[in-house]
């Protein structure tokens, strides 16, 4: 009998013990350059475009069809590539914004400086955080001619025990009260002190902020920090703004989804 009931004890152990267990999860990094040269057909001039990638993806199968295709559509824009060869290929094919009509380009080996006229970089990175993956995805463009580049940082957080994308849905239950936290957060917390100096004059007393949910989980600090890209809130010089939701804080004014408490566990929120 004793025999029996510690065979049963073990199977349990497995069959719920396991889960626990993220699945093996493993990348691949591919790189490169492509160069064009373009010719003005009105005045003759040859401008350079330089297109770059040094790109961390996950190997096939590690995370679900799903979130595979919503990193895609953050990487390169492209929801309809039916895989990541195809949309990488199609992006270095259009990165650069010589249009038909100003002239022809011609794929080159290389570019001297004087010839670089634009440039188009997007890179990105993975980190592994217990049971989370963060996948960080970095652009910068050049223009001809524009005042200066511009830049910009994506995220995609993805749970390695279902290897599904994390929203922000999947955190809070109120989105709409998460805009108004992130404004009261702006204005109470002294950790977002130097956003508050950066922020356009309509946002200075807003009540809520956009809802633009560009965001990380930081697990070292148990919080959330949500991102606002070039323009959205503050001036170019002022950059990208980074708004920290420590969880403690968040959970007095946005309730917190199942999946949230267990995430950040109990002693991070106040029910």
């Amino acid at each position: 009998m004793k025999k029996i009931a510690f065979t049963l004890f073990i199977v349990i152990l497995l069959m719920f013990g396991c889960k626990q267990e993220p699945k093996t999860f493993s990348t691949h990094t591919i790189s490169g350059n492509k160069y064009w040269i373009t010719t003005y057909a009105n005045e003759g001039e040859k401008i350079g475009a330089e297109v770059s990638y040094d790109i961390v993806w996950p190997d096939q199968g590690v995370i679900s069809a799903a979130a595979e295709r919503e990193l895609m559509t953050i990487c390169f824009g492209d929801s309809i590539s039916k895989s990541f060869d195809e949309a990488l290929r199609k992006w270095v094919g259009n990165a650069h914004i010589v249009e038909d009509g100003y002239g022809e380009y011609t794929p080159v080996d290389k570019l001297d400086t004087i010839e670089v006229g634009e440039s188009h970089t997007l890179e990105s990175s993975c980190k592994v955080d217990s049971t989370l993956a963060l996948f960080i995805i970095k652009r910068y463009d050049y223009a001809f001619h524009a005042a200066h580049g511009l830049y910009s940082v994506d995220y995609l957080t993805v749970d390695l025990n279902s290897g599904e994308a994390v929203h922000i849905t999947d955190l809070v239950t109120d989105t709409a009260l998460l805009c108004e936290a992130i404004a009261r957060a702006i204005q109470d917390l002294d950790v977002n002190k130097d956003i508050r100096e950066c922020l356009y004059e309509e946002f200075g007393d807003a009540e809520r902020m956009p809802n633009n949910f560009n965001f990380l989980i930081d697990s070292a600090r148990n919080g959330i920090i949500v991102e606002y890209g070039l323009y959205e809130i503050a001036p170019y010089a002022c950059g990208i703004q980074s708004v920290y939701l420590p969880i403690f804080w968040l959970s007095k004014h946005v309730p917190l989804t199942a999946y949230a408490k267990k995430l950040f566990g109990p002693d991070s929120y106040i029910e």
